[in-house]
């Protein structure tokens, strides 16, 4: 692996593989989010959609780890950063959280609402373990981190009559971003200009890199 690969690695898992790695009570907390068979409230409605955001945000991130040229591969442990914690708030209890999520699932042109989590499923529930990198020949100080796409939006449910629901939802996407940073090496000078892997820099290796 070349230096410039080692000093900035970001690696993008796909929907279904994090989606696999979720907790094993993912499942269970989308039964609970389900809407009962009663007539729901606010049939037919339409959601109208503003503030959509999707932001990388930095969730763990490991000590920094000092390897020798001839060490191979290292074993790194991230510690957790912050917790992203789903919720649905609405004006009308009768709408159902699976409800809104599945619309703004819909909204984002994601076919399958469940790589979007569901309120109470935390990330830090995932259980992605340790990270294994091989730096054999390239010695020097690094780190490694975790983040989850977070997703945050406002909405409007227009209901047959003219009534009017609002709300707001903080959900995340069931991929995971990973980095391996080298300390001293500027992650920007590689094109990597992502607000979460500076964060990570700034948390472990002491300040920017010139």
């Amino acid at each position: 692996m070349r230096r410039r690969d080692i000093a900035v690695l970001l690696v993008l898992l796909t929907a279904a593989t994090a989606d696999r790695a979720v907790t094993a009570g993912a499942t269970e907390k989308w039964a609970e989010a389900r809407p009962s068979a009663t007539t729901p409230a606010c049939p037919g409605g339409t959601f109208r959609w503003s503030g959509v955001t999707r932001e990388t945000r930095l969730t763990e991130v490991s000590p920094v780890v000092r390897v020798g040229k001839d060490d191979g591969s290292i074993t790194f442990r991230p510690r957790l950063v912050r917790n992203i914690v789903p919720r649905v708030d609405t004006s009308d209890d009768g709408i159902s959280a699976h409800r809104v999520l599945v619309a703004l699932a819909k909204r984002l042109k994601w076919w399958d609402v469940q790589v979007l989590a569901a309120p109470g499923e935390a990330s830090a529930d995932r259980d992605f373990g340790s990270v294994r990198i091989d730096f054999l020949g390239h010695a020097g100080r690094y780190v490694a981190a975790q983040g989850v796409r977070v997703v945050d939006a406002g909405f409007a449910l227009d209901c047959p009559g003219g009534r009017v629901v609002y709300g707001s939802v903080t959900t995340w996407l069931k991929t995971d971003s990973g980095a391996s940073l080298e300390c001293g090496v500027d992650p920007r000078a590689h094109g990597i200009e992502e607000p979460w892997v500076d964060e990570a820099y700034l948390l472990t290796c002491g300040g920017k890199a010139t």
